[in-house]
């Protein structure tokens, strides 16, 4: 199959378009002109149930909400849009909105790897024994674009996209000698895979002569949204052959595999992929977050861990979103989330129970959600810290939140495990 994308402008071109209900296309329209919209040829046709459209699980995935929006703004949008006025005349007022939905993504201090007290950009230690490598191709794109993804405003942003990735192969080489501590090394995005395999490798490399480097980690959605990655593009073996040599070279691969919905996993073509990646030893380790409309039923989760499991792939976060966005919809309520991951864990091979969740994602604490206790004749949450930042304190530690049914929102992750916050805190303590 040949990869064929489709941006804001393009997709109105397709049949797809035309079978969008009215009210779809109207959405479609105003949406795509605040964020950044990108979809392929396989989804399109493989992965979208057009008839049950908007309700399908994978066009929740790709294509942006209603809800994204404050009403107020949506219905100015609206009202420009029905006054035909042109895109540049909209572009200030569109700029205005992407302004207010600009996630806060916090690092700490020490997450941000210095050498002699110049900032390395494209590195992010953060946690004690692992980095995070965003190379500058890697930043730039993925083969689709998933409607809650935090990471929307590195798309087509170059000044963006420059200051937080790096070009020079060798960039990490210096500071990772210098931490031996250090013994995994994540390459992320947006998506590694979009990348030739000659032009990964030479990312990759440089990595592997250091030898307190242990594990090779790559994040994709490729499996998910493109799988002839790994069966019939022009360096798809390539690719295999890198996975086999990264491994000769005495270190562990992972590829981290990002699935939201079964439906991801149904098709002939992603399970081939599958097969051929672990044909080369390589260890594939599955997340995804709990999403509003998507994946919200233990029905949902069960289904895919269970096919993880039978596809010989390891079930390892559950995500649910922490407060990034200035928009909710795709977060669901603690209480929700929480009693999701305990029916669907009921209902899954124990296998699965490999899978940890719901954990928080984004902050700067690795935050598992992991129950609810009573003291006092009180309910309350109790969060467990799993990871926290080089020299911050915190981690391994337990906080005690109030419960609510309804909350969707645990707090500052960061300040709640701080130290600061264990001198004058209100919450209960487990130690």
């Amino acid at each position: 199959m040949k990869f064929i994308s489709y941006n804001n402008t393009s997709f109105k071109k397709t049949t797809y378009y035309k079978r969008l209900p009215e009210n779809e296309r109207e959405v479609f329209d105003i949406l795509s002109s605040v964020f950044h919209f990108k979809v392929n040829n396989y989804v399109l046709e493989h992965l979208i149930d057009w008839e049950t459209v908007p309700n399908d699980p994978i066009y929740k995935l790709i294509f942006p909400r209603k809800e994204m929006l404050q009403p107020t703004d949506y219905k100015t949008l609206l009202l420009l849009h029905q006054s035909g006025l042109d895109e540049k005349t909209l572009f200030q007022f569109v700029q205005k909105v992407k302004k207010k939905m600009y996630p806060e993504v916090k690092h700490a201090e020490t997450s941000i790897p210095k050498v002699n007290g110049v900032r390395i950009r494209g590195m992010y230690s953060n946690f004690e024994t692992i980095v995070s490598l965003f190379p500058d191709p890697m930043a730039k794109t993925c083969h689709s674009y998933c409607s809650y993804c935090f990471r929307w405003i590195m798309f087509n942003n170059k000044e963006a996209q420059q200051n937080s990735s790096y070009t020079d192969p060798n960039e990490p080489v210096e500071y990772l000698r210098a931490h031996p501590e250090i013994t995994d090394v994540l390459f992320t995005g947006a998506d590694p895979l979009v990348l030739k395999a000659k032009t990964l490798q030479k990312y990759i490399d440089p990595v592997l002569d250091i030898e307190s480097v242990k594990v090779i980690r790559i994040s994709s959605k490729s499996l998910a949204w493109w799988p002839f990655r790994f069966t019939t593009d022009k360096d798809a073996d390539e690719l295999l052959k890198l996975f086999k040599y990264i491994q000769s070279r005495g270190k562990h691969l992972n590829f981290c595999a990002h699935f939201t919905h079964v439906r991801e996993l149904e098709n002939d073509v992603v399970k081939e992929a599958i097969q051929r990646i672990r044909d080369t030893g390589t260890v594939i380790r599955c997340q995804g977050p709990i999403v509003e409309g998507i994946n919200d039923t233990p029905k949902d989760w069960s289904a895919l861990w269970n096919t993880q499991i039978a596809l010989g792939m390891v079930p390892y976060y559950m995500f649910i979103e922490a407060d990034h966005n200035s928009e909710s919809c795709f977060r669901i309520p603690l209480a929700k989330a929480l009693q999701i991951f305990q029916e669907a864990q009921k209902k899954t091979t124990g296998l699965a129970r490999t899978v940890r969740g719901p954990v928080f994602m984004n902050d700067l604490h690795r935050t598992l959600l992991d129950g609810i206790v009573t003291v006092n004749d009180q309910r309350y949450f109790a969060l467990k810290s799993l990871q926290a930042p080089p020299n911050m304190v915190g981690e391994g530690t337990i906080k005690l939140i109030p419960y609510s049914e309804t909350t969707k929102d645990a707090g500052d992750l960061i300040a709640l495990f701080s130290k600061e916050q264990e001198a004058r805190s209100t919450t209960v303590d487990i130690l």
